[in-house]
């Protein structure tokens, strides 16, 4: 049989979560929870609030459930600096709240836990989307195709690498990898060339085609400008949630300080490990 949630037995789930009762009491209450449906709904939501939000208390009911690896990990993520003081400033202002209230409703207590269940749920929200996109977030980051060099002041104008060039700041990135495809390996500008095209393949979602640009890019001579490809690889592969490739190719360029994004690398990998 169900029970009405009362202001007195959500005082008792709280003193069990707590482990603040007697022999006695904990053998009554228990044995209450066995028939009824309600009441341990009511006590997995305030186990699930007081672990979720720091409370370090053993519970033996409903531990098996909350040890699930995505609950843990969202533990994790809850008890990190980032969402502690937010955490901290919720049972500060629920503190205060109800010390100012004598004369508390239970439904208006009652409340309280979905409130706090609100910003659990925000929380996960925030954490699972992390999770999805992060990876593709720092590509987002660290990838600005308008910072490439530009040479269409010293091009000509029947120049292959200068036509290529306009129609990539036009944002015309078929005509633009057309171009820059005619361009030969003993062209000067051939390794410019290249991250242009490994650009416009990107801009084009042709992911594979970009990431066999940038090699040939990190096979070049030039020692700066092969880190590149290295660097551009690294970032397709973090655009397609292949973290563990990038990581290779990260830890691969910062073998040498004078690589292009060298400190970024290095902060890039400490996010990803």
């Amino acid at each position: 049989m169900a029970s009405e949630l009362t202001e007195k037995l959500l005082g008792d789930i709280e003193r069990y979560v707590k482990g603040e009762m007697t022999g006695i009491e904990l053998k009554m209450f228990e044995d209450k929870l066995k028939g009824d449906a309600t009441l341990r709904s009511e006590l997995q939501l305030q186990i699930e609030l007081s672990e979720a939000l720091g409370n370090q208390s053993d519970y033996s009911l409903f531990k098996q459930k909350l040890s699930r690896e995505e609950i843990n990990k969202l533990k994790t993520k809850l008890r990190s600096k980032e969402y502690q003081g937010l955490s901290a400033n919720i049972r500060n202002a629920e503190k205060v709240y109800f010390s100012e209230k004598e004369n508390v409703k239970p439904i208006q207590k009652y409340y309280r836990y979905f409130a706090i269940a609100g910003m659990i749920v925000l929380f996960l929200s925030i954490y699972f989307i992390q999770m999805t996109s992060s990876y593709s977030d720092y590509y987002e980051e660290y990838v600005d195709w308008t910072e490439l060099p530009s040479f269409i002041e010293k091009g000509q104008q029947k120049d292959a690498f200068f036509k290529g060039e306009i129609a990539f700041k036009q944002e015309e990135y078929k005509e633009a990898a057309a171009f820059f495809e005619q361009v030969k390996p003993s062209y000067e500008l051939y390794v410019y060339s290249l991250q242009y095209l490994g650009a416009s393949y990107d801009k084009l979602g042709k992911n594979d085609k970009a990431i066999a640009t940038f090699q040939k890019l990190a096979d070049f001579d030039d020692s700066f400008e092969s880190s590149k490809g290295t660097w551009y690889e690294a970032m397709i592969h973090l655009k397609m949630e292949a973290k563990d490739k990038a990581i290779y190719l990260l830890n691969t360029h910062i073998e040498d300080p004078d690589n292009y994004n060298y400190s970024e690398a290095k902060v890039l990998l400490r996010k990803l490990k």
